[in-house]
């Protein structure tokens, strides 16, 4: 039996992927605990905001994708979103399978006030790390992704 002490969040002698399962729990914890002092935007809702703002992503299929979101809870989230005034839905004219996420004000104002503080928390988490450290996890973490699409181990 694994032995769990308070030294951590995670369970080092847990699998891999136990270990990123609680990982993603303590940093989504941290995130809710920000967010929840900025209103009533649950962690979905703010990636969609973020990404859109970032303009990293615009449209439902992209933005869906990179917030790592599934798609019954993303047209959930979305869907809310638009209802409280947050964003705007627009046709895509080079796909028509696809919508344009558009911030509006209410948006733009929720962007602005959550994200330096959050923009505060990724420098923390990033300064936890020394130069080699973020050098390996980000390799660690296109090699884990990589490997995380194979789903048949009989032949492994």
């Amino acid at each position: 039996m694994s032995k769990f002490t308070r030294d951590s969040a995670i369970d080092l002698d847990l699998p891999l992927s136990f270990q990123i399962a609680q990982l993603h729990s303590a940093l989504n914890a941290q995130a809710k605990a920000i967010i929840a002092r900025h209103g009533n935007l649950n962690i979905a809702q703010w990636r969609i905001i973020r990404l859109v703002a970032w303009d990293i992503a615009n449209t439902t299929t992209t933005v869906r994708k990179a917030a790592g979101i599934d798609k019954s809870q993303f047209s959930k989230t979305l869907s809310v979103l638009e209802r409280e005034g947050f964003v705007e839905i627009l046709p895509y004219e080079d796909d028509k399978r696809q919508h344009l996420i558009v911030l509006t004000t209410k948006g733009v104002e929720a962007h602005d006030r959550l994200g330096p503080e959050l923009d505060a928390r990724h420098q923390y988490l990033l300064a936890s790390l020394n130069d080699d450290q973020r050098e390996m996890i980000h390799e660690a973490i296109k090699a884990l992704s990589e490997a995380a699409e194979t789903t048949d181990f009989s032949n492994v």
